[in-house]
């Protein structure tokens, strides 16, 4: 079991002041007070971030909105990401693993607490082989209750399941940027990205883009600007606060500040920020107007 670098608790003011209603729309919850709900078995151990560590977090940099994601780490537990999303029903939203063990009523559960989205890893270094009987039915169980479907997965293993992901008659969130460096914004990985922007009901989030670099992250500048320009209309962004899965050996952990201000250098323009921040998010989620 991998243990986490923690994260950067003396949180900093970022140098630019983000607009109002912006939403961080990926971050999870991990509350030692419900260690006993962690997975046996779990690919991490998850540093502290309880609820009242992220509202800190937030308030210095800012952000008045937040998509909470279920972690791996909880299974289908739900417990955690319920609480904190029932703790401002006004503010947060969230994005649930779905699997058979979840009966009809326990998603009604999670919809009444806020869950507007259903994760999917297809990521094959989470271990588990893809089964698209599995996808094809949990995602037509999200697709009832007016969910978006968020998928997480490189580029690459997008492109392998283009046909099924493509007829998908949703709106489909592509988590971390498909984990996209310079050397993939020309290959078929990215040719699918752009081909699925254009659909009009895909979105793509920039985040975690950083894990994948070292500051001051000019290559991150690079890879949001470029993916932003295929549609700034069906971008998002996320810290993926408190990023699990950094180690001390090959990551720099940011100050949270840190992103916030590696999104201005990448996206000048105040304009488009907002319709990243706020707009979109705002819509897709189905927060207050």
């Amino acid at each position: 079991m991998v243990s986490c670098l923690d994260w950067l608790r003396a949180t900093r003011r970022p140098a630019t002041v983000l607009p109002p209603r912006s939403c961080d729309t990926a971050l999870h919850v991990f509350d030692p007070a419900h260690a006993h709900r962690l997975l046996p078995g779990r690919r991490y151990e998850p540093a502290s971030a309880t609820l009242a560590e992220l509202q800190a977090m937030h308030r210095q940099l800012g952000i008045e909105r937040a998509v909470l994601v279920q972690p791996s780490v909880y299974g289908f537990d739900h417990t955690v990401l319920i609480d904190a999303l029932r703790a401002d029903p006004d503010r947060y939203r969230g994005v649930a693993l779905l699997d058979d063990s979840l009966d009809d009523q326990a998603l009604r559960t999670l919809h009444g607490a806020g869950v507007r989205s259903a994760r999917f890893n297809i990521l094959s270094r989470f271990g588990q082989p893809f089964d698209e009987a599995a996808f094809r039915r949990q995602t037509a169980r999200a697709v009832r209750l007016g969910w978006s479907l968020s998928l997480h997965a490189t580029a690459a293993e997008l492109a392998q399941h283009a046909a099924l992901l493509l007829s998908l008659d949703a709106p489909v969130i592509v988590d971390h940027a498909a984990y996209l460096d310079p050397e993939g914004l020309h290959g078929p990985g990215a040719d699918f990205l752009r081909e699925a922007l254009a659909r009009g009901h895909w979105w793509l989030k920039l985040s975690r883009l950083d894990h994948r670099s070292r500051p001051p992250y000019d290559d991150v500048v690079t890879v949001m600007r470029t993916l932003a320009g295929l549609d700034a209309t069906r971008m998002l962004w996320a810290t993926d606060w408190p990023h699990p899965l950094y180690d001390a050996a090959s990551h720099t952990m940011p100050n949270d500040a840190d992103l916030v201000e590696l999104l201005v250098r990448a996206l000048p323009d105040a304009t488009v920020r907002e319709q990243i921040l706020v707009h979109n998010p705002a819509g897709l989620f189905g927060f207050p107007a």
